[in-house]
């Protein structure tokens, strides 16, 4: 009976050790822009610049790198660059659509879509570059419809999660100081 008690209190004092260490010791699984100076709270995402020849890309990034700033509690998006502490900027430079695969009467069926963008999060106060990246690569890869007239919805949302993904890559990047 006493060796059970002994047992079981070694169990549960080897549990609260191991909770210690995992939850005292600071650890994260995602950086929360330590690297970057605690008085940038209010972020602006510009719009970004399209070199495509897709219309509204430049909307859906927009939208995608704003959702990525709300996400985390950091930082504030705001509605003006005077109003921010830091501003986002980005081009997109390159988008291109290749057939993945085709059906039997040769329209494709799957299709890859792949973005190269330039991003840079820059302090508003002194212009100084906080991160930047240039020629960032992101594919998508989607299945398109047996109906030719769905292909500019599917496209779409082809073209947004592409952007989401894009942004959330660069934004853990920028977060981590890489």
């Amino acid at each position: 009976m006493i060796k059970r008690k002994n047992h079981l209190k070694i169990k549960i004092a080897f549990v609260c050790f191991l909770s210690a260490c995992l939850f005292g010791c600071g650890y994260s699984f995602t950086s929360r822009g330590e690297s970057i100076d605690n008085r940038i709270q209010k972020v602006y995402v510009e719009s970004f610049d399209n070199k495509t020849s897709q219309a509204e890309i430049e909307n859906f990034f927009r939208t995608a790198f704003i959702n990525q700033f709300i996400q985390n509690s950091r930082f504030r998006i705001v509605s003006s660059s005077e109003d921010a502490d830091a501003v986002v900027r980005g081009r997109i430079l390159n988008l291109n659509t290749s057939p993945l695969s085709y059906i039997k009467n040769g329209l494709a069926a799957e299709e890859r879509a792949a973005v190269i963008i330039e991003v840079v999060f820059q302090d508003n106060s002194n212009g100084k570059v906080i991160w930047s990246a240039n020629n960032m690569t992101q594919s998508v890869d989607y299945k398109l419809n047996d109906d030719i007239n769905l292909l500019p919805a599917t496209r779409k949302q082809a073209l947004m999660k592409l952007a989401n993904d894009m942004a959330e890559k660069a934004f853990n990047l920028m977060m981590s100081g890489f």
